[in-house]
């Protein structure tokens, strides 16, 4: 019952939350009278084209299915709006945690699989890899048997996953095996033309990935065919972009920059930043290697404004910041000089903490203690020092020694925080409870053993105390703690009484401060929830913080380390490590 409950309030929340997300929305009159067909076909044909326009279609199926109470097209809605927002860089988790969530109890062809599916493919644009793949993996079972289109793409998923960890040859035999299972559907009633197209990319940008350029430009033609075969352009910009990157390795420079030119039109349109970096990127290097450095210059700079802009990174860029730094000194711009530097030591910092960004790939001319060198070299000639060496040496070895404290520190708090977050699992959690089972007759006893409660000017009178402590008792049970923004004087308000009384009833009763009280009621009540909810465990600190009524993460993760000595994504982590269940619990 407790979960049916959770699941309703979780679901009228997102439901709130989303109507106030198109509140500002409304079908422009030229689509008021079309149908979902109609809508679906227009988002189709202009998905990874015009995004923007993919997500006014994709806004109007959702509207429409909701004012029709079309469970189809609200799926659909969302799902679309999710997938457009993550192409562009922006947040479309909400959405696909609300398809989660409304379709996790529905039995068709395509859901809940594809609820999983695109919360996936999200996290892959988060750089999660890992939690991509278990969406996958979830999508995978649900499809199995019972929908082999489903079935069949997830593996082209995997396989995009494996892509960007480098395992191109493992990745290339689940392309293939989609492409042939989309090959042989397009000559059926069957055909899913998009789905074809994208399965021969596909393949082509894993032959590009694992350097067998030759391959891929036959794939690249054989998809640019077909695409003006069945007049699909989605995929169309992302073929001439693989034709600027396999004819850049085959050193024909003046296809390569053709075409590079003629995708960055295409990826500006569709604000797809990403690879209009790379692109950037691509254009810098061919530059480079004709000797044309100025030019080669500005399109490194760009990729790197690009990349700051949409706060990604990219690995394969990564030594257009040592083009950077080279040309700047022999230009004797030691500013310059050092703001590249200071890029490069931003780039590995990404690169050795992430696992997801290791490349086999990557070259590294510059590594950190020539960088490290060459960083103080230029601070201490712009600033006239004649001291290089010692201060290098000595810096150096402070640097050292602080790094090495910090790690022993930090380790000694993870596993702090890690003990502390499996007592907590262990322990059977106490509710606080501000009321505490006294009976009335022991309120005059509490006064009477108190002697601050006998002074008249905070004393609350008895028949007051026991009536706040019985609304108090209706706040707790109907966990109206749970909102946001409650103060002592709205609370007291709400309860026909005033703020004095409040407080010093609940310090009376429990011994603390009314803002203590808040927090406990609503730690005690997360750390029981996640310990039932798996779903709840997956969505971010910050959502869960907004669930519960903190305004921000950091109020809650405070809170909640105060209260348990551990922060919440320990003891998240843990639950999830043993995947923990109510009913597992002793």
């Amino acid at each position: 019952m407790l979960r049916f409950y959770s699941f309703t309030i979780t679901l009228l929340l997102q439901n709130l939350f989303f109507s106030q997300s198109i509140k500002n929305f409304t079908v422009p009159d030229s689509l008021k009278n079309k149908n979902f067909e109609q809508l679906q076909k227009a988002y189709d044909k202009v998905f990874r084209i015009d995004n923007d326009k993919a997500e006014l279609y994709a806004n109007s199926i959702l509207l429409k299915g909701k004012k029709e109470k079309n469970n189809t097209f609200i799926y659909d809605g969302y799902y679309k709006i999710a997938h457009t927002k993550g192409l562009k860089s922006e947040n479309g988790h909400p959405y696909a945690d609300s398809l989660i969530n409304i379709t996790k109890n529905v039995d068709t062809k395509e859901y809940p699989a594809k609820a999983h599916i695109i919360k996936g493919i999200l996290y892959n644009y988060d750089w999660k890899y890992a939690e991509a793949l278990d969406h996958y993996i979830d999508a995978q079972k649900l499809s199995k048997n019972k929908n082999p289109d489903q079935f069949f793409y997830i593996k082209k998923l995997i396989g995009i996953l494996k892509t960007a960890t480098d395992e191109n040859k493992e990745a290339l035999p689940l392309f293939l095996e989609y492409y042939n299972y989309q090959k042989q559907k397009i000559n059926t009633k069957n055909k899913d033309v998009k789905s074809y197209i994208g399965s021969i990319f596909s393949v082509a940008n894993c032959y590009n990935k694992d350097k067998q350029y030759k391959n891929a430009l036959n794939y690249i033609d054989i998809g640019l065919k077909e695409c003006n075969k069945f007049k699909d352009y989605t995929h169309y910009p992302y073929f001439v972009s693989g034709t600027g990157i396999a004819n850049y390795y085959l050193k024909n420079y003046k296809i390569a920059s053709d075409n590079h030119l003629k995708a960055e039109n295409s990826f500006l349109k569709n604000k797809d930043y990403g690879n209009l970096a790379i692109t950037y990127y691509f254009l810098g290097k061919i530059n480079h290697d004709i000797h044309k450095d100025n030019i080669a210059v500005n399109y490194f700079i760009k990729a790197d404004s690009v990349l700051a802009f949409s706060k990604e990174f990219y690995p394969i860029t990564r030594d257009g910041y040592e083009v950077l730094i080279d040309y700047y000194k022999k230009t004797g711009d030691k500013e310059k000089q050092l703001k590249y530097i200071d890029k490069l030591f931003y780039a590995d910092s990404i690169i050795n903490n992430s696992k997801q960004y290791l490349s086999k790939e990557i070259y590294r001319k510059y590594d950190t203690p020539i960088l490290l060198q060459k960083k103080e070299d230029l601070i201490n000639d712009l600033n006239n020092k004649n001291y290089i060496l010692y201060w290098c040496l000595g810096g150096g070895f402070v640097i050292l020694l602080a790094l090495l404290f910090m790690f022993l520190k930090n380790k000694k708090k993870v596993r702090e925080y890690e003990q502390q977050a499996e007592l907590l699992l262990r322990s059977s959690i106490k509710p606080t409870d501000i009321v505490q089972q006294i009976s009335v007759s022991k309120v005059e006893e509490i006064k009477e053993d108190n002697p601050v409660l006998q002074k008249p000017k905070t004393t609350v009178p008895n028949n007051i105390l026991v009536e706040i402590k019985s609304q108090l008792e209706i706040f707790e049970a109907n966990k109206e703690f749970l909102q946001k923004n409650i103060t002592v004087d709205g609370l007291a308000k709400d309860l026909g009484t005033n703020r004095d009384y409040l407080s010093k009833t609940v310090n009376d009763l429990k011994g603390k401060n009314f803002s203590q009280y808040m927090n406990e009621l609503r730690i005690n009540y997360i750390i029981e929830e996640l310990k039932t909810n798996k779903v709840l465990r997956k969505h971010t600190i910050s959502a869960i913080a907004e669930d519960i009524g903190f305004n921000n993460s950091e109020s809650f993760s405070n809170a909640f380390k105060k209260i348990t000595g551990t922060l919440p994504s320990y003891y998240i982590k843990l639950l999830q490590s043993q995947n923990f269940e109510n009913e597992d619990f002793v």
